[in-house]
C-alpha cells in the first residue's frame, strides 16, 4: 500500500511540473498586446512628441519589465506625424489596420487627435488622447485632463477675479488648440460683470511676425493680453513685444511656459513680469517631500525616467501628459484582462486615478478625464525657472 501511494505521489508531481511548464510556456509564448501612439517627432512641433516617445518608452518597457500585464507584453509602436494632421491620419490608419494594435494613444497636437478620431470610431478602437482636444462626446474617444475648454474657462475666471482686469486683449493661434480657447473666452469672460475682450488678434503657428497685431493691441491699451499658444510662436510674440516696447501684462495658456520658451524668450518675459497659466508639476521640486502630487506621482516618475535617461533628465509638461495617457492605457489593460477593444473601451469608463492633470474619471456620459481644471497655478519666471505667482 505504501509502495502504491508513493507512485501515484510521484505520478501526481509529475503532472504537477508538466502542467506548470506548459502554462509557463503558454504565458511566454502569449501574443503581446499591441498599443499604437501617433505623436510629432519632427515638424513644428517636435519638442511636444519628443518628452512624449519618452515618457511612453520607459512607462512601457517598465511594464515589461515587470512581466507585462497578465503574462503578456506590450508592443507599442511610435508613429510620427510630423505635427501634420494629415500625416497622423495616415499613420493611425496604418497602426489600426495594419499592425491591429488593440488600443490607440497620442498625439501631440489638436489638430492631429481631431483628425484621427474619425478613424478611430470608424474602427471602433479605443483611443486615449493625450493632446489637448476639445470634441463632442464619442463613444471610442477619451481624453485626459481638464481638456482646453476647461481650461481656459479657468482661465477666464483668473483673469477676472484673480487677476483684477477688466478690459482684455486676446492674442491666440489659429490651431484648434487656438481657436477653442478663444471661443470660450469670447463665452465666459463677459460672464462676469464689467469685463470684456475690447481687442482680438490672431496668427499662424507659422508666422515669423506678430508685429501688426501687438501693435494693434498696444493702441487699445487692456489691462491685460490673453496669450493662447504654443511655446514656439509665444517666443516670436515675446520678441516682438519687447521691440514694440509693450508693458501690457501677458498671462500665457498652459503651453507657454514651456522649457523651449524659456530658452528663447524667458528673459523677456521675466524682466517684463509675464504671468503663465502652469502646472504644479513645475514646481514639484520646490513642493514639501510629503505632497501628494510629489511623493505619489512626480518623485516615482522622475527615478524612472533618470535611470532611463540619465540624472540630468527634466520633467515637463508633455512628459506628464504622456504618463497620464499610458497610465490609463496600463489600468485599462488591467481592468480589461484582455486586448479585446471593447473591453478596453468599457473598462476607460471605469478606471479611477489621479494623474499630473487632475482625477481621470471618465463615465458613459463624459468622457472628458478630468471634470473640471485642478492642475494648472499662476507662475512667473525667477532667474529662468518658474515659481508661484504672488501678487
Amino acid at each position: 500500500m505504501r509502495r502504491f501511494v508513493a507512485t501515484l505521489a510521484r505520478i501526481f508531481a509529475c503532472l504537477l511540473v508538466l502542467l506548470l511548464g506548459l502554462a509557463g510556456a503558454a504565458v511566454q509564448g502569449a501574443e503581446p498586446i499591441k498599443v499604437g501612439a501617433v505623436i510629432s517627432l519632427t515638424g513644428w512641433a517636435g519638442f511636444m512628441g519628443t518628452p512624449q516617445k519618452e515618457a511612453f518608452t520607459a512607462l512601457f518597457d517598465e511594464v515589461n519589465s515587470r512581466g507585462g500585464i497578465s503574462g503578456r507584453q506590450i508592443e507599442y509602436f511610435l508613429e510620427d506625424d510630423q505635427s501634420n494632421p494629415t500625416t497622423a491620419v495616415v499613420a493611425a490608419t496604418k497602426l489600426i489596420r495594419d499592425r491591429k494594435v488593440a488600443i490607440m494613444t497620442g498625439p501631440s497636437i489638436t489638430d492631429s487627435g481631431m483628425s484621427m478620431i474619425p478613424i478611430c470610431e470608424q474602427e471602433q478602437v479605443p483611443f486615449v488622447i493625450t493632446g489637448p482636444v476639445v470634441a463632442p462626446f464619442k463613444k471610442w474617444v477619451f481624453l485626459v485632463g481638464p481638456g482646453d475648454q476647461r481650461l481656459a474657462t479657468h482661465i477666464a475666471e483668473v483673469v477676472v477675479t484673480r487677476l483684477g482686469a477688466k478690459r482684455v486683449a486676446l492674442l491666440h493661434d489659429t490651431s484648434n488648440y487656438g481657436m477653442t480657447g478663444a471661443r470660450v473666452l469670447n463665452k465666459e469672460i463677459p460672464q462676469y460683470p464689467g469685463a470684456s475682450i475690447i481687442i482680438q488678434e490672431k496668427f499662424d503657428t507659422t508666422d515669423t511676425n506678430m508685429v501688426p497685431q501687438l501693435t494693434r493691441i498696444k493702441a487699445a491699451n487692456p489691462d491685460l493680453m490673453v496669450l493662447f499658444t504654443t511655446g514656439n510662436p509665444a517666443s516670436i510674440v515675446a520678441k516682438n513685444y519687447k521691440q514694440l516696447g509693450m508693458k501690457t501684462t501677458v498671462l500665457g495658456s498652459t503651453p507657454v511656459g514651456t522649457p523651449e520658451f524659456i530658452r528663447m524668450a524667458g528673459d523677456i518675459a521675466e524682466e517684463s513680469g509675464w504671468i503663465f497659466m502652469a502646472a504644479k508639476l513645475f514646481v514639484a521640486d520646490k513642493l514639501p517631500p510629503d505632497d501628494p502630487l510629489r511623493k505619489v506621482l512626480y518623485d516615482p516618475f522622475k527615478r524612472l525616467m533618470q535611470e532611463k535617461y540619465g540624472q540630468s533628465k527634466v520633467i515637463n509638461l508633455f512628459h506628464a501628459t504622456t504618463y497620464d495617457g499610458a497610465h490609463a492605457v496600463i489600468e485599462a489593460l488591467k481592468l480589461a484582462g484582455t486586448d479585446d477593444r471593447s473591453a478596453l473601451r468599457n473598462a476607460l469608463e471605469k478606471i479611477r486615478f489621479e494623474g499630473f492633470h487632475g482625477a481621470f474619471a471618465c463615465t458613459a456620459e463624459d468622457h472628458q478625464g478630468a471634470p473640471k481644471d485642478t492642475f494648472t497655478d499662476l507662475m512667473v519666471l525667477k532667474n529662468r525657472q518658474l515659481e508661484l505667482y504672488k501678487k
